[in-house]
């Protein structure tokens, strides 16, 4: 083994003894992207932060040489430069993926018993870190038997705008706070409350969920509070038991709270303050020691202006308010969800398939008015209509599919027809939001008559 940084004796011979499984084992829990290939450009190592940016698996990479099937996603793969420079190359790259510039850092591995030709290069995909919140991430990296009781493997994305209020959630769910989960439907409410109740010191007693709006109000109360018997026509003789008893010394969800009609809101009210309740037609309290979770997707302020929604019940509810973004506002979370429902799909029928870039693209491109459900649906129905082992873009429904950039241009495999074509999408790219030279030169840090030639070059169609 060389020493290009001169190590000590004693130093290299103590990385020397080093088991291989531990490299291993560093590489894997890397954060960042990392991914080797040989001197004509296979892959042959891959980590598993990779799949962020290309939105596969690291199998799925190994052993490519194919840049081509990755045209219109990640600009430039610069790598034939830096094997004709053989010296470290550091360069700005787009992924129309991430909607994110990442700094590539490509680094050759000369070969020990030939200094002038390379053995294998290393790529380090540095992203931009000035908007992470570093004590949620010092959150995320708990011990893996932690991690492991919570499940947090059931809650899927890696926006920190996401992973942010889960971290915060993990916190609460230590307490017995009430929680309101604030967000549009099909964003993950009901699987985060379960996430909570599964945190908490609650988490091996019962959960009980129940959805306020899907219930008539004639109904509602007898399922929320139960009924003693004889207390109505056709009912039980025995009585039986509602949600908040069913719960107890565990978490009730109570979804769509928002539609729970106001006399009920006076009785949950009670219940949850006396943390006792009378059954329909009952003349004996029912003491119960429950948490109660509860969600919305409407605006409760609005309501309590328009006396929908009693103000004293909102603040007994809402001890801790917590937003959880639509899936337009963590589009970093579109590609890892879409491998969660295709691996779950390829495990319930025994297949194998995968996604072409440019279908991920179009997903990513979609700003999912249906958030994760509509997702879901759509990752389901490409996966029924591939046959082959390749969900192509084509499977991917026209509403969705109109949404991805058009462009006239030919997508090239030259690398340097391809080069061109990066600094013609990126001018574009910039010219058309900063409208002026001036606004170009500022974003891409080159003078203004630079900035004017290339908009000539690559923007007459736009002036």
């Amino acid at each position: 083994m060389n020493n290009p940084f001169q190590h000590s004796e004693e130093y290299m011979n103590y990385l020397m003894s080093l088991p291989k499984e531990l490299y291993i084992k560093i590489l894997e829990n890397l954060f960042l992207g990392v991914f080797v290939s040989d001197q004509n450009g296979k892959t042959i190592y891959v980590n598993p932060a990779i799949s962020r940016h290309y939105g596969k698996l690291p199998e799925d990479l190994v052993g490519d040489s194919d840049w081509g099937k990755w045209e219109g996603v990640v600009y430039p793969p610069a790598y034939k430069n830096m094997l004709a420079m053989k010296r470290p190359l550091i360069y700005r790259q787009k992924n129309m993926l991430s909607r994110n510039y990442m700094e590539i850092i490509d680094t050759p591995v000369m070969k020990e018993d030939a200094p002038d030709d390379i053995d294998f290069t290393v790529y380090v995909i540095q992203e931009n870190f000035s908007d992470v919140d570093f004590d949620a991430d010092a959150k995320l990296m708990e011990k893996p038997e932690k991690v492991k009781k919570r499940q947090r493997r059931n809650i899927v994305g890696e926006s920190h705008a996401f992973l942010k209020r889960i971290v915060e959630l993990e916190r609460i769910a230590k307490s017995d706070m009430s929680i309101l989960l604030l967000g549009e439907s099909g964003t993950g409410k009901t699987l985060i409350a379960e996430y909570i109740h599964q945190c908490s010191d609650r988490g091996f007693g019962p959960f009980m969920s129940i959805n306020c709006g899907a219930i008539p109000d004639n109904l509602l109360e007898s399922e929320l509070f139960g009924y003693a018997s004889g207390s109505f026509t056709g009912a039980n003789t025995r009585g039986k038991k509602g949600l908040l008893e069913s719960a107890d010394k565990g978490t009730v969800f109570l979804d769509e709270i928002g539609d729970l009609p106001l006399n009920l809101q006076v009785k949950l009210l009670h219940a949850i303050e006396s943390k006792s309740f009378l059954p329909v037609g009952g003349t004996t309290p029912v003491h119960v020691d429950v948490r109660i979770i509860s969600a919305t997707n409407k605006d409760l302020k609005t309501a309590i202006a328009q006396k929908t929604f009693r103000e004293d019940l909102y603040w007994r509810i809402g001890s801790f308010i917590s937003y959880i973004p639509p899936l337009r506002e963590r589009k970093e979370d579109i590609i890892p969800l879409s491998l969660h429902y295709l691996k779950k799909q390829n495990l319930k029928y025994g297949t194998n398939k995968v996604f072409y870039s440019l279908t991920l693209l179009a997903l990513v491109n979609y700003d999912w008015p249906g958030n994760i459900r509509e997702l879901k649906n759509v990752i389901e129905r490409m996966y029924v209509l591939t046959s082959g082992s390749i969900i192509y873009e084509s499977k991917v429904p026209e509403e969705i599919r109109m949404h991805v950039p058009r462009t006239d241009d030919k997508f090239y495999y030259s690398y340097d027809q391809l080069l061109d074509q990066v600094k013609s999408y990126i001018i574009q790219d910039c010219y058309s939001r900063r409208k002026t030279s001036v606004g170009v030169a500022e974003e891409l840090g080159i003078t203004q008559s630079k900035a004017s030639r290339l908009i000539r070059k690559y923007c007459a169609k736009e002036e």
